[in-house]
């Protein structure tokens, strides 16, 4: 449900210029946590945030999640207490159920520091995904929902069908993309196949953000079984 792939976001304290000032103090924020997390409506994901900073005269420092649209929410509040310099927090970003959007959603994870008066923001991205359609005796899952991927480059996803008694017939996988520069090959899992690897193919003019898209499982007769799966493109 979301990635291993983990960044440092940095933020600096003061403007370039006076950082040239050696009388000028040096303040440095570092935020680890992952890159984006993939969720469909009702569900939540927990993952640790971790700040260190270095500077004169640390003050409180928080962290909250910033022009996030209604339905996402990141709890609870990561503080840092004044004059120390590293924390380590277990958070939870959540997508309520009634949430109006899906899609890629650009948020700010904004950090405060009271006694410096200083505020500045690093991007993290929530991806929230269709909810899956299921059909009464065919269904699709994906292992992992969420894939890194370089720009030009493929990756596999393992795909598996679960079949309900009496249905025990083929499907063909393809996907739906918001761009023709994700594809993918038609691949036919046969009846006796529960899980199969299925590839990507991505272009290396995509834009380097995660992009959401659809596997869709289709049988003889025409009916889908779907569900979302995240490329976070680097």
């Amino acid at each position: 449900m979301m990635p291993v792939i983990r960044r440092s976001l940095f933020i600096l304290g003061c403007l370039f210029a006076a950082s040239c000032n050696s009388n000028s103090p040096y303040y440095r924020v570092q935020i680890t946590a992952p890159e984006a997390v993939s969720l469909m409506p009702g569900e939540s994901a927990q993952f640790d945030l971790t700040l260190d900073r270095v500077g004169d005269q640390p003050g409180e420092l928080r962290v909250n999640l910033e022009s996030q649209p209604d339905g996402i929410t990141l709890t609870p509040e990561v503080v840092l207490p004044e004059g120390e310099t590293t924390i380590t927090t277990p958070v939870t970003v959540a997508v309520a159920q009634d949430i109006q959007v899906t899609g890629t959603q650009r948020m700010l994870l904004l950090a405060t520091d009271s006694v410096k008066d200083f505020a500045s923001g690093a991007t993290f991205y929530v991806v929230v995904l269709p909810p899956t359609v299921a059909q009464p005796d065919f269904s699709i899952t994906l292992e992992p929902r969420q894939i890194t991927v370089l720009a030009g480059a493929n990756e596999f996803v393992g795909v598996t069908v679960n079949r309900i008694a009496p249905f025990a017939g083929p499907v063909t996988l393809t996907v739906e993309s918001p761009t023709r520069r994700i594809s993918a090959q038609p691949v036919v899992v046969a009846a006796d196949q529960t899980t199969v690897n299925f590839l990507i193919y991505t272009q290396s003019s995509l834009t380097r953000l995660p992009v959401p898209i659809t596997v869709i499982a289709t049988s003889e007769d025409g009916r889908q079984a779907k569900t979302g799966l995240t490329l976070n493109i680097r």
